[in-house]
């Protein structure tokens, strides 16, 4: 039989050609990508850990609120110490901790109302302590009007801060107050803010003023008691009676407090 010689051919390999097509068209792209994708894992890694520092700081925030928050209860069964004043300035050096955080608006409220509180509970037995509570009671609604001016609360603030100042014998600045609590949109504070705003007139000698604000307050019909009190006062102004069906007049006496807000 005859020999057969093959000779030896190389074909060429289409794969790698195509790939060695594709690296040169993609050779000078890749440092850029490279450097790309570094910085996104470093700004992935940047986000990660200021998002639990300031998720942790978020979660102290409402734990320390919890915990200065705990001796807001009365240790004993006299009446005149409905709350812990060691509480009290805990909590309000909490809020200067984390001024202007939401937590702080919680806590300047609490301070604001238990201190008036306070105040009130030492009327009689020590008025210079009651004017301190006061002071405190006042600085701290101020405080909550300056810091939070676009919380949904703030009428509640300036309603606490009135009441505040008009007893410690300023209706000037107790007016202002009120008026800003009577242009909000709550409208439980607005009406005890439109009768207190009116007392300050009132007491400025400003009975123009005060009698528009009554008579807006007797004729409201959802006005309730304080439509009631406002006629009452302006029968005290000296008057004629109001038009339409005769309320009983009522002796002059402050409306009741505020509710706290929803928390």
């Amino acid at each position: 039989m005859g020999k057969h010689k093959y000779s030896e051919v190389k074909h060429p390999d289409k794969f790698a050609e195509t790939l060695d097509k594709v690296w040169q068209k993609a050779q000078p792209y890749v440092l850029p990508i490279g450097i790309l994708m570094a910085i996104a894992l470093v700004l992935a890694i940047g986000w990660l850990i200021l998002s639990r520092h300031f998720g942790g700081r978020t979660d102290r925030q409402w734990a320390g609120l919890f915990e200065a928050s705990k001796g807001l209860t009365a240790e004993s069964d006299d009446p005149l110490e409905p709350v812990n004043e060691k509480a009290l300035g805990k909590l309000a050096a909490f809020a200067n901790q984390f001024r202007a955080q939401p937590a702080a608006a919680l806590a300047l409220w609490e301070v604001a109302q238990e201190e008036f509180r306070l105040a009130d509970a030492r009327r009689d037995e020590d008025a210079d302590a009651a004017k301190k509570h006061l002071e405190k009671a006042a600085e701290a609604a101020e405080r909550f009007i300056a810091d939070f001016p676009n919380h949904p609360y703030v009428a509640f603030a300036q309603y606490e801060a009135g009441k505040a100042r008009l007893e410690l014998g300023d209706p000037e600045r107790a007016a202002k107050h009120f008026k800003q609590a009577r242009e909000a949109k709550l409208r439980y504070p607005a009406v005890l803010a439109q009768w207190h705003e009116a007392f300050c007139y009132e007491q400025l000698g400003r009975l123009d003023e005060a009698r528009r604000i009554y008579e807006s307050l007797r004729d409201d019909q959802t006005a309730g008691w304080c439509a009631m009190q406002a006629e009452f006062q302006l029968a005290q102004l000296g008057r004629a009676p109001a038009k339409g069906p005769q309320r009983e007049s009522a002796s002059p006496a402050p409306p009741p407090a505020a509710p706290a807000p929803p928390k």
